[in-house]
């Protein structure tokens, strides 16, 4: 088990590559996990969540509605993530990892490979090519 105050990047990241995934630690401390897709993991102050998040970029002849329209789709179809578009054009995807009380190293690693199966279907909602 890891508690709250045991989480950090280089947790995070150690976690990772022994379960065998491309990892790296960004600029901002951010740890980026590469399989398939390329997520970040950030330890909130406190330890007791970890943010999991990913961006795509997006088509630069989208509309506006079509954007959200394709948000709105993923909002409704994907329950495990939290989909927007940010105020730059691009798409936001979240998910956050409780660490309160303690969390295992195995569901720290499956939750991001859910993450990362949810992003498959998040993309495969792009019916109108908004993501680049």
């Amino acid at each position: 088990m890891i508690l709250p105050e045991a989480i950090n990047s280089d947790v995070l990241k150690k976690l990772f590559e022994d379960a065998y995934m491309e990892t790296s630690v960004d600029t901002d401390g951010d740890v980026i996990v590469k399989d398939n897709y390329r997520c970040y993991l950030r330890p909130d102050q406190d330890g007791r969540l970890i943010s999991v998040y990913a961006i795509f970029g997006c088509q630069p002849n989208a509309s506006q509605a079509d954007k959200l329209a394709y948000i709105n789709r993923v909002n409704d179809q994907v329950k495990m993530v939290r989909a927007s578009v940010s105020s730059n054009g691009k798409f936001f995807f979240d998910y956050y990892i409780s660490v309160e009380g303690g969390v295992s190293r195995r569901s720290i690693v499956m939750s991001v490979r859910r993450f990362f199966s949810c992003l498959g279907s998040a993309l495969r909602e792009d019916s109108g090519n908004v993501v680049a």
